[in-house]
């Protein structure tokens, strides 16, 4: 028995997957080929009391795990689930095992590379029909703007968003499925309870109250090149499909299409122009039997989900049929269909009118936050360049959802 745990509760099984996700790298492929012979209880077992291991094991994952014995004890000293529990209480966090209400059952069909449990933060409903967007984040002004478009017509139609958090896609991603008041999940390649990037500490509160905020690594965790990859697991089981909206040749978003295919799910790609080195890799999937993703009506129609329908109108209510392009129809933009001019208690119209003020109008801090954005930040954030930033900043000062403050731009009140 290891000298750190002398008494361990083999039987529960909370206890045991959290101490497993403590001492365990995620997708770690030894562990993997343990976990078809072995279940959690007796991995644990076998790494706290050296000699022991059931007689059915065989012989070369035992001496595998001999092999690598002295570097997972480094890490028992660390591993004290309570603590953990306790850590990822205090940002409001619950570590869910398979057979929990909220436990993604996507998760199963990851078989022995499924993580040990999940880090919750809010909740989402994992029945409900999901699609994971991923793409590169030196993204260019066209990929923020077709990333936020994609969600936020996907997430209208009651399709969860699933990303990373990153800059670039991701964080396109995310805001477009909350500007249209839909759900998203973003799953972390660190700790629950760190913020990383840093300069989306924010948005990724806001996901956790709007949507849910995952991560598999033990509070505390720091995020690393390996730990981005292994993420990408889980990202590509969540969704029912993956979109890669821009990617380069040599990008860990075509890493998360090739493991969504492997999964069985469904690859769509965002036609990019030829000329730019982001889009290059998305075009090589679109060659390589990748679905073109062009708008969400194509992408709901591909993977036959309904569109939401709108309630029919109360009696004396006029109606108009949407656009045949899909466009909302005027009284829909927030326009009288009668006068031609924008009606004044929809604050919002403007950004369904024109997604790049969408863009700018999320990537803003709140106004009692104290803090400030730059237009060189927003530029940074958005992919838009400052000149654009800048205008559309004027636009929705005009509009009442941008203030100038402390020297740069918050939301308005």
């Amino acid at each position: 028995m290891s000298p750190f745990f002398p008494e361990v509760d083999y039987d529960d099984a909370r206890t045991v997957r959290l101490m497993l996700s403590r001492l365990i790298e995620p997708d770690d492929r030894l562990f993997a080929a343990v976990r078809e012979v072995a279940a959690p209880a007796e991995m644990l077992r076998a790494i706290l009391e050296r000699g022991w291991s059931p007689p059915d094991w065989p012989a070369h994952l035992v001496e595998r795990l001999e092999g690598r014995r002295a570097g997972i004890e480094l890490k028992l000293p660390g591993a004290d689930p309570m603590a953990d529990l306790a850590a990822g209480a205090a940002v409001g966090a619950r570590f869910l095992i398979p057979g929990d209400a909220d436990w993604p059952a996507s998760f199963e069909d990851l078989g022995e590379r499924a993580p040990f449990g999940i880090w919750m933060i809010g909740r989402f409903d994992h029945r409900a029909p999901s699609v994971a967007m991923v793409g590169a984040r030196q993204c260019t002004p066209y990929g923020a703007l077709a990333a936020a478009k994609l969600a936020s017509q996907l997430a209208r139609a009651d399709v969860a968003i699933v990303s990373g958090a990153a800059i670039g896609v991701d964080g396109a991603s995310h805001r477009g499925a909350l500007h249209a008041g839909g759900a998203t999940v973003a799953v972390l390649a660190c700790g629950i309870d760190r913020s990383y990037p840093a300069s989306h500490t924010e948005l990724i509160q806001v996901i956790g109250q709007r949507g849910a905020v995952l991560a598999e690594l033990p509070p505390g965790s720091r995020p690393t090149r390996f730990r981005f990859l292994s993420r990408n697991r889980l990202i590509a089981a969540l969704g029912m499909a993956t979109v890669v909206v821009e990617a380069a040749v040599r990008s860990g978003s075509l890493v998360t299409a090739r493991l969504a295919a492997e999964l069985g799910r469904a690859v769509f790609a965002v036609p990019g122009p030829v000329t730019t080195r982001e889009s290059t890799g998305t075009n090589r999937l679109l060659c390589d039997g990748a679905i073109p993703a062009v708008d969400g009506p194509q992408v709901l129609a591909e993977l036959g989900i309904e569109p939401e329908r709108s309630p029919p109108p109360r009696s004396g209510e006029r109606t108009s049929a949407p656009h045949s392009d899909g466009r909302p129809n005027a009284a829909h933009a927030g326009v009288d269909a009668d006068a031609g001019m924008r009606r004044p208690d929809t604050p919002s119209a403007a950004t369904e009118i024109d997604p790049r003020a969408m863009l700018v109008r999320e990537a803003l801090p709140t106004a009692r936050s104290g803090r400030a954005a730059e237009v060189l930040t927003l530029a940074a954030e958005t992919g838009l360049a400052p000149a654009e930033v800048l205008a559309l900043l004027g636009r929705l000062a005009g509009l009442g959802q941008a203030v100038r403050t402390g020297g740069g731009w918050a939301l308005g009140r």
